[in-house]
């Protein structure tokens, strides 16, 4: 636990110290978009800083932070002890092989579709710690109470408490996630260059996890992919000289943004009070 710990804290570390970075498209991105090319090789980029950010906030937020919440919960609920959670872990026992587990099949998948979609939304959210924090709290509506942390038919919250805990714990996870991607996605977009042919050693595979783990939430890889075309079309018919165009685009998308979360609202707030009731 001092490791998760120690992770988190580096985390955080790290998006103090870049907190000045922003994501924002290249030069080279915004200057000539007549050809499918440059939309094309700025889609890549984009999602290359994506999966990049994926693997920082994998490794050093969702992997250890969730780890760290399973044994607060643990803690709190003795009664459960040696009982088996929803996956077949036994509730206070900590084990090396059930952290790395988790940080593999838990972690870095959530962490990898996090920086993906953070990465295509970024352009219509509010700058900084403000804009992180409504990415994650409309992550945590849309997807939670569908999914994970917060799916009301996850059993373990029958064993595991109290409820109003779990509630609190991973709501403050998903608003902190949030606010450090955006410094972490804004340094790696600084330090990407133009994409080059080598990119695919490791976007390939990083690529298919990140897939993967969007599989197993349909709504989101189609949310992913609805994201690259649009992305790829506001970047193509809309240029970055046309200021009042890309604003009037920017809040079409915002809107159907809150729709979207307003839609999802009602169940995770059902979700939400069934497990703190």
């Amino acid at each position: 636990m001092l490791t998760c710990g120690a992770l988190v804290a580096t985390g955080a570390a790290l998006a103090w110290r870049w907190r000045a970075f922003t994501l924002a498209l290249p030069r080279w991105a915004e200057e000539d978009t007549r050809s499918l090319g440059t939309p094309a090789r700025a889609l890549v980029w984009l999602l290359g800083v994506g999966l990049l950010t994926g693997l920082l906030v994998g490794a050093l937020i969702v992997g250890p932070a969730g780890r760290l919440a399973m044994r607060l919960l643990a803690a709190t609920s003795p009664d459960a002890q040696g009982r088996l959670t929803e996956a077949g872990e036994v509730v206070g026992r900590i084990s090396v092989g059930g952290t790395v587990g988790f940080f593999v099949f838990v972690g870095l998948p959530f962490g990898l579709a996090v920086g993906i979609v953070y990465a295509l939304t970024s352009f219509v959210l509010p700058r900084g710690a403000v804009g992180g924090a409504l990415f994650g709290a409309a992550v945590l509506v849309i997807f939670g109470s569908m999914e994970d942390p917060l799916r009301q038919d996850n059993r373990d919250f029958d064993i595991v408490g109290p409820g109003w805990l779990s509630v609190v714990t991973f709501c403050a996870m998903a608003l902190l996630t949030g606010v450090l991607t955006v410094p972490i996605a804004g340094r790696i977009g600084a330090a990407l260059q133009t994409p080059r042919g080598s990119w695919a050693l490791w976007m390939v595979p990083v690529g298919l996890v990140a897939v993967a783990a969007l599989a197993a939430v349909p709504v989101a890889l189609v949310a992913v992919l609805v994201g690259c075309l649009v992305f790829f079309a506001a970047v193509m018919v809309v240029p970055a000289k046309h200021h009042a165009y890309r604003r009037r685009a920017r809040l079409a998308l915002q809107a159907a943004l809150a729709v979207v979360v307003a839609a999802a609202l009602p169940g995770f707030v059902a979700a939400i009070a069934d497990i703190a009731g």
